[in-house]
Formats: C-alpha cells, structure tokens, sequence
C-alpha cells in the first residue's frame, strides 16, 4: 500500500466543489496542526485505507470500505464511513456520522447525535450515543416503521433507561410513547411504533449485558 508523504497530500487539488479525492493509500504521516495527525474538512479517501491513532478528520469527510483506523480519533459532523471499517479505541465521533454495514469500533467511543449505522454494526463496551445522553449503553434499530417508513433506534444506557431516536426526535421511552399517542393515535404508525417500544423493552437489557460481558 503506497504511503502518502504531506507533500504529496498538499499536491492534492480539490475538485470543484472544494472536496479533495484521495485514492487508496496510507495516511498515518499526514501532519497537520501541533504534531496531531489532521486532515481537513471535505476529504474523500478510497477503499482500505489505513490511518494511525489520534487522527483527526474535518466536517463531511467520506472514507471508502474496510479503512482502519488507530485509537482516539475524532471525526466531525456528517462524516460517512463505508462498509467494514474498524475504529480502535476511545475514537469520536460527532453529529450525524454515518456507518456502512459491518463497521466495529472499539471500548469507550463516544458518538454524536443522529449517527446512523448500517447492518451488523458492532461496538465496545462503555460506548456512549446520542451526544453523550445515552451512557454506556447499546442500540438496536427497526427499519421502515411510522409515517415516515423510517429508520429508528432504540437505546439502553447503563442505569436501564430507555431512548428513542425517530428522525429529529429523540427522547426517553416514556416520553416517545406519549409523542406516539398524540400525533399517531388509533393508526397503524400507532401500532408500529408502539410495537417496537415493546420489542426493545424486551431485547435491550440482555443485550447490554453481552456488550459488557
């Protein structure tokens, strides 16, 4: 796998509209900023690309499938990330990344709020969702319910409390339930999502449990 010198990362022109496409290759000597490993915002990096620990990525970077990322990297808002792609770590992660299929991270990350994430995505222990209001929990996501036929995820924290995130909405379960009631009331979408409350009700604790097993 080429490795990529600064030089010949700064050759890199952006496109235009101001994205710089970058092919596969290794990463893990761009230096950018106090000796911290940091690539600017609105990067695309190709398929298998590997980056060492404490990288740092800008707004809206898009990475190919199956990269590797070392511990304690940070991401910022929207970035996309490809199927397969493994996180060490204590990486971060802000608001509205989304995960390819089959993506892991590792112990102690910290995502943001509206992070999406594809089929068999597999995370750590002490992982904490949504910005920090989920701690130490996990998730499981039902696909094509409510008016919207959207995606919503149903989280556990450590203490047993439940979270809903339903497109902008997130709340606790009760209050979700409530919501449901009120806009939804004696429809389907009623029936759907009260439905998946009781699913998650059911299959959370056990799974936080073989997370932190």
């Amino acid at each position: 796998m080429k490795v990529f010198t600064q030089e010949e990362y700064n050759a890199i022109e952006r496109d235009k509209f101001g994205v710089k496409r970058l092919p596969k290759g290794d990463y893990t000597q761009i230096v950018l900023d106090k000796g911290r490993r940091s690539v600017d915002a609105g990067c695309e990096f190709g398929d298998e690309c590997e980056f060492g620990a404490g990288c740092e990525f800008g707004y809206g970077c898009e990475f190919g499938d199956w990269c590797r990322f070392g511990d304690e990297c940070e991401f910022d808002a929207w970035c996309e990330l490809g199927a397969g792609c493994e996180f060490g770590a204590e990486c971060r992660f802000d608001f509205g990344c989304e995960f390819g299929a089959g993506c892991k991270i590792g112990d102690d990350c910290k995502l943001g709020r509206r992070c999406k994430f594809g089929e068999s995505f597999v995370h750590g222990k002490n992982t904490s969702f949504e910005g920090g209001a989920v701690k130490n929990g996990t998730f499981v996501k039902i696909g094509r319910i409510g008016s919207e036929m959207r995606d919503a995820y149903f989280f556990i924290d450590e203490n047993g409390k439940l979270f809903v995130r339903a497109g902008c909405w997130f709340s606790d379960m009760d209050s979700f339930i409530e919501r449901v009631h009120r806009v939804h009331g004696g429809t389907r979408h009623e029936r759907q999502y009260l439905a998946a409350c009781e699913y998650a009700k059911a299959v959370l604790p056990e799974m936080l449990e073989e997370v932190n097993r």
